[in-house]
């Protein structure tokens, strides 16, 4: 297999890049390491070694035949080992059975691919039904909620959905569409600016707005807000998902992935 080689900058002296390639090089003699390989179309796999989880090389162009690797950090090759162990294992495997142009199975890449700025929404109409059975899911069987008769002697003069009823179709946007499965809040911040009464349409609209990096992970941060069909808007929440596990995270351009929640299986790559 021809491996094409593309390093970074370098602007981190502290990294020693070169080493983690010799040592791939010595572990799988039987591949052939091109540091010219170009656009590395002629290469089978390609990898963008990088200093740092910047990742900041260009990846503009770039096109091996079957999978190109961005490697930030040194764990990362980990990625790099196990394909190429595959590969090592398919061709004894095809050797046995005479077969020996078999190749190692594609991995499917289920990554949802996430941008800064993405926005998602859903949009439902909240009756008296839906409210009654928050009611008995919650205990809360305020009259302001359930009792039309007394909504009518306040100030709002008819029933009110709950708030967090209508709030909770923030968490329905990211649980299903943005990020999607696996999104598990670790903060929310909520303010309910108008009632919503039954009848009432409400869409509910989630924006990527940011992504930080810490020692341990990334923590995304998500803006939503919850308008009637006026397009008034009735409240908004800042939230912001459970942290990702570091061990498990690359960089792929400027692109970071990482995971949510407890759904270790689940992969969402950000673009910041």
């Amino acid at each position: 297999m021809r491996i094409g080689i593309k390093y970074c900058g370098g602007c981190n002296p502290v990294y020693n890049r070169g080493r983690q390639v010799k040592r791939l090089q010595e572990q799988y003699p039987e591949h052939e390491f091109d540091f010219a390989a170009g656009d590395m179309k002629e290469c089978e796999i390609g990898l963008v070694v990088c200093g740092c989880v910047r990742a900041c090389a260009s990846v503009d162009g770039l096109a091996p035949k079957k999978k190109l690797f961005l490697l930030p950090t040194e764990r990362s090759f980990s990625e790099v080992k196990t394909y190429l162990e595959q590969d090592r294992e398919a061709k004894k495997n095809a050797e046995v059975c005479g077969r020996k142009d078999a190749v190692p199975e594609e991995e499917t890449d289920s990554r949802i691919h996430v941008h800064i700025g993405d926005t998602a929404e859903v949009t439902k109409t909240f009756f008296k039904d839906d409210v009654d059975r928050f009611a008995a899911l919650t205990g809360d069987y305020s009259r302001l909620h359930t009792d039309a008769e007394f909504a009518k002697k306040t100030p709002y003069g008819k029933p009110v959905v709950h708030g967090v009823l209508a709030a909770s179709l923030i968490s329905t946007v990211m649980g299903t569409k943005l990020p999607g499965e696996g999104t598990v809040f670790i903060e929310e911040q909520v303010r309910f600016l108008k009632p919503v009464f039954y009848g009432d349409m409400i869409t509910a609209r989630v924006t990527f707005t940011a992504c930080k990096e810490r020692e341990d992970g990334y923590i995304g941060t998500f803006y939503g807000v919850w308008e009637k069909q006026d397009n008034e808007p009735v409240g908004w929440a800042e939230c912001r998902p459970n942290e990702t596990d570091h061990s498990n995270c690359t960089r792929e351009w400027n692109r970071c992935i990482f995971r949510y929640g407890t759904d270790l299986q689940r992969r969402v790559k950000v673009i910041l």
